[in-house]
């Protein structure tokens, strides 16, 4: 559902979240990245990665050209942006992802 997502100490204890909308398939994977501010490098700052594709399979079943992507700031207000990402995805979308085979009717990609 695209409409109950964890708060952001979710993804900031190193969880993801994914599920399904119709025939969209997402998750949120927290990460860690070095900070631009940082010239030693040492330093990491918190990202969140959004990832969408069509179903019926899980994204390590799908073909990566079907996959779409997108980081955002590790924090409240890039998890709220994500969720944002996915509404556009959805509604921008729709077509793809209408009438998505079920599982039983065909092979996975990869």
């Amino acid at each position: 559902m695209l409409d109950a997502f964890p708060i952001y100490h979710w993804f900031h204890n190193g969880n993801s979240y994914s599920g399904a909308e119709d025939g969209m398939r997402y998750v949120i994977v927290p990460g860690k990245k070095p900070d631009p501010a940082d010239e030693s490098g040492k330093k990491k700052i918190e990202s969140l990665t959004a990832y969408v594709w069509p179903g019926p399979w899980s994204i390590e079943h799908t073909a990566e050209e079907k996959i779409q992507s997108r980081e955002f700031e590790g924090n409240q207000q890039g998890l709220d942006e994500a969720v944002a990402w996915f509404h556009e995805m959805y509604t921008g979308q729709a077509e793809r992802w209408a009438n998505i085979p079920s599982i039983l009717d065909c092979e996975p990609d990869r």
